[in-house]
């Protein structure tokens, strides 16, 4: 390739990417929270029951803006459960892809949405009695959100706070999570 189209690439690459962060169309952040994990694996829940247990949730997110109180969102959730006493754990990683809606109903910054889910989970555990690590098989499902976006209808920074609750049955395992959240989306 030569240098002068090398140059046009490069200028044409420019104006995309500058034209992409001024258009309103698109949005897009992070987000770090906690939640409550209940896991249908019996078993698990009794092993563990004793347990000091850490959990954080992190997601990580694109928004399509298709009119002001609507959008479609794409992103990927990891819920980290740590759960572990005198040496022993039994960790989780929960890793899910999504799509969803997100409406503004237009009561100031009330955010409602809607995801259809598809992920897995892979315990990592270190016992006396039982040193491995299970995968499950991959799972479909939903989540459910309700926030408040403290800068709805501006550009820039947008600090939201919210919750939702996720259900995603995987194989034999059927988990139920009930999270809450700080998100920073950019738009």
């Amino acid at each position: 390739m030569t240098t002068g189209k090398r140059t046009l690439l490069g200028i044409l690459f420019l104006l995309i990417a500058g034209t992409a962060w001024s258009l309103d169309w698109l949005a897009y952040g992070g987000s770090l929270g906690t939640a409550a994990v209940v896991t249908g694996d019996e078993a698990a829940r009794t092993i563990v029951s004793d347990f000091h247990r850490v959990i954080l949730e992190m997601d990580a997110t694109a928004e399509f803006v298709l009119h002001p109180a609507i959008r479609v969102a794409l992103g990927s959730i990891l819920l980290t459960d740590f759960t572990f006493k005198d040496g022993q754990h039994y960790n989780s990683l929960d890793y899910n892809f999504y799509t969803g809606l997100r409406v503004y109903p237009g009561l100031g910054g009330l955010r409602l949405g809607v995801d259809y889910n598809l992920g897995r989970r892979t315990d990592f555990i270190d016992m006396e009695l039982v040193d491995k690590t299970l995968s499950t098989s991959w799972g479909n499902g939903f989540r459910f959100l309700l926030g408040y976006d403290f800068k709805s209808g501006g550009n820039g920074l947008a600090p939201i706070i919210g919750g939702s609750w996720r259900h995603v049955p995987r194989g034999g395992f059927s988990d139920h999570t009930l999270s809450i959240y700080f998100k920073l989306l950019y738009r």
